[in-house]
């Protein structure tokens, strides 16, 4: 793991924290962000037997090891905010249900394995799953989009919030096409309708 230079994880956290924010931390490890292979490096293709995304042993072998050395140096480095941290959630995985389906069998069991790999870590605050509808308790199912005050169905369960974790604040750049910004007054009213709508608590502004 490289956390040298510009790759200082801790040292933008902290940076967030000394500006009086919080932090959302959404380590994937697929994070999709139009990269290729979704920010997953590229040897572990070569990984003998590994189905991404799927329950699949060689795969949550390495998904594991990632995200417990992530979760471990935030708290070596008391960055969750019971330890006086910005940390206030994390996130697992990233819109699977979408490519759920795809994976048949090893869908659902590789979503019950991550939430329960992820709750198993003790961080002390709330995880989530965005765009998953069944996230399993107590892993928070959020919202992803550009008007979830109109199309996020709530939370799966009355004991969690309703999370917003991508406030769309534009459409990605398309290479020779004018780029797209929503107005402020879109946005603002946007989430003035999510906390009317849906009861909501948490806003992420995304892109």
């Amino acid at each position: 793991f490289n956390f040298e230079g510009r790759y200082n994880l801790v040292r933008f956290i902290k940076e967030i924290q000394a500006q009086g924010l919080y932090v959302s931390l959404r380590m994937g490890p697929f994070i999709e962000s139009e990269w290729k292979y979704g920010g997953f490096p590229f040897w572990l293709h070569d990984v003998p037997g590994i189905v991404f995304r799927s329950d699949n042993e060689p795969f949550k072998f390495y998904m594991k090891r990632f995200v417990e050395n992530i979760v471990n140096l935030m708290k070596f480095e008391k960055l969750y905010y019971p330890q006086g941290g910005p940390i206030i959630v994390s996130q697992i995985e990233n819109e699977y249900q979408m490519v759920e389906p795809a994976f048949h069998e090893r869908g659902p069991p590789y979503v019950r394995w991550a939430a329960s790999m992820a709750v198993g870590l003790q961080t002390g605050v709330p995880w989530m799953m965005c765009k998953q509808d069944d996230a399993p308790d107590p892993v928070i199912n959020t919202c992803n989009g550009l008007k979830c005050g109109e199309t996020f169905a709530g939370p799966n369960s009355p004991t969690k919030p309703s999370l917003w974790t991508e406030n769309w604040t534009q459409r990605y750049p398309v290479y020779g096409k004018e780029p797209s910004m929503r107005r402020a007054e879109d946005l603002a009213f946007s989430v003035a309708l999510f906390i009317a709508r849906k009861n909501g608590s948490f806003v992420n502004y995304y892109m």
